[in-house]
């Protein structure tokens, strides 16, 4: 499904941290880092019965977390980051009977968690060998809608909490010749897809969900797992900031050639310590996602003015 919003929008999405002051703690060996970026926004537009052009009474909100943790030491590292984007439009409209009535539908919902435990390859420098978790759902349930005889938009559950959810294990190495620039290899990766609430079953009548049979809850596929991730700040006082991430997944054994892909980008431009321009876009490609013959590539952006609170 695609989810487009364009209003005071998020900060980044992205895989690497901010920077912050470090604190070493009472072993010099090791370097512990630790921080969170908090933003929210509330948007209202409105428009007069009478108005000419048309339009409606709209609330919209938006608000984000990233979180993130990491211990350092001479050869090995953890690194974690947990990020949560929910968004959320409240539109007043009029049915066929000219009665008003309030239609509330999320614009965003996204929770992306990244663990990694990284040793160094001493006679590579920039090389090490991991270990790494990928875990994305979303928090809350998800809707199509539709429109009843009496021209009312009607809700029907499609998604939840782990329904789908997915998590990625992954043993490979990682090759990191810059701060700012990573690749990641993972030769051996288990792909895990959940779908807990089974009444998606009967409510879409079908019996297989994002390669998940009815009453199996689970399904689990061994691949390839390649991710790519980068920042680079520019101008004189470093106030523009572009990232990306991409995370893909190639089954070993598939019926045809296919190529799981998330890509995350951002583009931010700091006006204030606080205040910035951001533009932000998350795409999937993933053919388990949507019925057969639909189009694979989903895209979820937003555009605009941001606050952000770091600690």
């Amino acid at each position: 499904m695609t989810f487009a919003s364009l209003t005071i929008a998020l900060g980044s999405f992205f895989a690497e941290p901010y920077p912050v002051v470090k604190h070493i703690d009472s072993n010099e060996y090791r370097t512990i880092r630790v921080g969170a970026d908090f933003g929210a926004s509330l948007l209202f537009s409105g428009a007069s019965p009478n108005w000419s052009s048309g339009g409606s009474n709209n609330i919209n909100a938006n608000g984000f977390i990233i979180a993130f943790a990491q211990i350092k030491r001479p050869n090995t590292s953890f690194d974690n980051i947990l990020k949560v984007n929910i968004g959320w439009l409240s539109s007043r409209q009029v049915d066929n009977f000219n009665v008003k009535y309030r239609v509330n539908k999320k614009t965003l919902d996204n929770v992306f968690l990244d663990c990694k435990f990284g040793h160094t390859i001493n006679a590579e420098p920039g090389m090490s060998i991991f270990g790494g978790l990928n875990f994305q759902t979303q928090l809350l349930d998800g809707y199509t809608y539709s429109r009843n005889s009496v021209g009312r938009e009607v809700a029907v559950l499609n998604s939840g909490f782990l329904s789908q959810g997915q998590t990625q294990f992954a043993l490979g190495i990682e090759y990191k010749p810059l701060p700012s620039f990573y690749c990641r290899l993972g030769c051996l990766t288990l792909k895990q897809t959940y779908m807990i609430n089974q009444l998606l079953y009967s409510i879409r009548n079908e019996q297989i969900i994002a390669r998940v049979k009815k009453e199996q809850y689970l399904d689990n596929q061994l691949g390839v797992q390649f991710q790519l991730g980068s920042q680079h700040d520019f101008g004189i006082t470093k106030q523009v900031s572009v990232k990306i991430n991409y995370l893909g997944f190639a089954p070993y054994v598939s019926d045809e050639a296919s190529l799981d892909s998330r890509l995350d980008f951002s583009l931010i431009t700091k006006i204030t310590k606080h205040i910035n321009l951001n533009y932000t876009l998350i795409g999937i490609y993933d053919k388990d996602l949507v019925k057969s013959g639909a189009n694979a590539w989903q895209n979820s952006w937003l555009c605009g003015l941001g606050y952000i609170h770091s600690f």
